[in-house]
Order: structure tokens, then C-alpha cells, then sequence
């Protein structure tokens, strides 16, 4: 799989992260709608990520996270993976129901970029 840009990156973890406890609440989707608006404000092309991510299996999410975290990584400072984690809090918080996959996945957010909470 080819490396992404940060945005990129950053959009497909929130994904993982709204569709990881089997069901996408759309108040999830709002917080997604509300990052692509802030880092694509020219609008861009996100056909091939969400592509990968639906050519993925439910099983193999840790993996591609593992992948977008590297390649978000890669392209950021601490403070663009801070605010890609607000993100994320705040879309686990939107269905009002915080699933343990998805404390899983965050607090793996937190190890991979070596932030200390």
C-alpha cells in the first residue's frame, strides 16, 4: 500500500475509528464531515481511501491504523497529532456510547506518537 499525506491519514483513522464497533453513527459522521471541511477546504479526492478502507476486512483495522498512524506521523508535528486526536475523542464521544474497540484504538493513537496524556 502506497504511503499517504497526513490528511489523508488522518481521515481514513477516523473512519476506522467510526466504523471499528460495527456500527456508524451518523453524529460520527458529522465529526468526519467537520475534519474533511478543515483539511480538504478545496475539496479533494478521497475516492481511494475510502476504496482501501472498504477493500479492507473489519479484522485487518489495526493494521491500516497502524499504517495511516506511521504516515500521519511521518508528515506532522506533536500539535497536528494532538489536534487529529481531539478529533478522535470527539468522534468516540458522538454516539454517546464509548466501545472498548474504540478506546483500544485511540489509546493505540497515543502509543504509536509516543503522547502521554
Amino acid at each position: 500500500m502506497k504511503r499517504k499525506n497526513k490528511d489523508v491519514a488522518g481521515y481514513l483513522i477516523l473512519n476506522i475509528l467510526a466504523q471499528i464497533d460495527g456500527d456508524f453513527d451518523p453524529k460520527e459522521g458529522k465529526v468526519i464531515v467537520e475534519y474533511v471541511i478543515q483539511h480538504f477546504p478545496l475539496g479533494g479526492n478521497l475516492e481511494d481511501a475510502t476504496e482501501d478502507l472498504s477493500k479492507t476486512a473489519m479484522e485487518d483495522y489495526p493494521i491500516l491504523l497502524q499504517q495511516c498512524a506511521e504516515d500521519f506521523y511521518a508528515d506532522s508535528n506533536e500539535t497536528e497529532r494532538l489536534e487529529l486526536i481531539n478529533f478522535a475523542l470527539k468522534l468516540q464521544g458522538a454516539d454517546e456510547k464509548i466501545d472498548h474497540n474504540e478506546d483500544w484504538l485511540i489509546n493505540k493513537l497515543y502509543q504509536y506518537w509516543d503522547i502521554t496524556s
